[in-house]
């Protein structure tokens, strides 16, 4: 009797199909104190792509395998990733080393932030209408590329440009090439280290995007476990979460040709963004977070506002 009851709680002895461990799995998320910030809204979501993926099962199709019996091994794997996503409260991309970003698969560690820009979106319309012809763009800069997938979905909007993407961290950058190895872009996406403009002395771009660091001090200090997980020179950016956007937006007046535009995501600091630039001209993009989390801003107000004459 005694050595028969703690089987009785035993997911590895209680589960058979995809449809069991999915319950289950919905069960303990629900039951747990978890964030879905990371690409899925809630706990239905976060076990469907956490099990059809690590079973290598088309999301379209998921549902068609729900009464599949699962091996031994698969199970024991299931059972700990769910285990380990409930307790450790990891983020599922890292569990499973995959990130989705507007239908594009990324690989994804520890090393880097998992994707989730809002830059993706407006690739996915080509820039338009800032930008009219994404053939004539050429070169693009992804400024704190991460694990490169805005350079990536760069490359694909704009065939003609040399797309480069630069990051602060040398971890990062490594998983940016697995990204670049996997998407056939060793040869095309050039990977720079630096900070910000330093690794691109005297270079313009037509176009630069950014998703950098922007969290203030005290959202830092307020995260979820799950962003814990994350490198915190990718989130953190000081007490009003501008320290990065701060230096980059006069050094980037120099690195734009005379028609191009700089694109940056500042999640939820627009007034902040307004305070530390107040007069320059700004344009607000509409995104499926609001019209107040991703800015434009073209290379002549950029170089009116920051010249010689201006004072600021």
């Amino acid at each position: 009797m005694y050595e028969i009851a703690p089987l009785l709680d035993d997911p590895i002895h209680n589960l058979k199909t995809i449809r069991d461990v999915f319950r289950w799995s919905i069960t303990e998320m629900e039951s747990a104190d978890l964030s879905y910030g990371h690409g899925s809204p809630d706990a239905w979501e976060e076990s469907s792509f956490l099990i059809c993926r690590a079973l290598k099962l088309p999301f379209e199709h998921f549902e068609d395998f729900f009464d599949a019996a699962l091996t031994h091994n698969e199970l024991v794997r299931l059972v700990h990733l769910i285990d380990r996503r409930v307790h450790e409260k990891t983020p599922a991309a890292y569990l499973l080393k995959e990130a989705w970003l507007t239908e594009h698969r990324f690989y994804v560690d520890e090393r880097a932030l998992i994707p989730r820009s809002y830059i993706a979106e407006l690739l996915e319309e080509d820039l338009w209408p800032w930008v009219e012809d994404p053939e004539a763009v050429g070169s693009v800069l992804d400024l704190c590329t991460g694990s490169g997938c805005l350079a990536i979905l760069a490359k694909g909007v704009f065939p003609s440009a040399q797309v480069t993407g630069s990051d602060l961290s040398a971890d990062a950058l490594e998983v940016a090439k697995i990204n670049c190895r996997e998407y056939g872009l060793e040869e095309e996406l050039e990977l720079v280290q630096g900070d910000l403009f330093s690794g691109l002395a005297g270079r313009r771009f037509d176009v630069i995007i950014s998703n950098p660091p922007y969290v203030t001090e005290a959202s830092m200090k307020r995260l979820p476990q799950e962003y814990r997980h994350e490198p915190e020179m990718a989130l953190g950016a000081g007490v009003d979460g501008m320290d990065v956007v701060r230096r980059m937006l006069p050094e980037a007046a120099e690195h734009l040709t005379d028609n191009g535009i700089l694109i940056v995501e500042v999640g939820d600091g627009l007034e902040a963004v307004e305070a530390t630039f107040p007069g320059l001209e700004l344009t607000w993009l509409t995104v499926s977070g609001g019209d107040d989390q991703v800015f434009l801003v073209t290379a002549e107000e950029l170089k009116r506002y920051f010249g010689d004459e201006g004072s600021n």
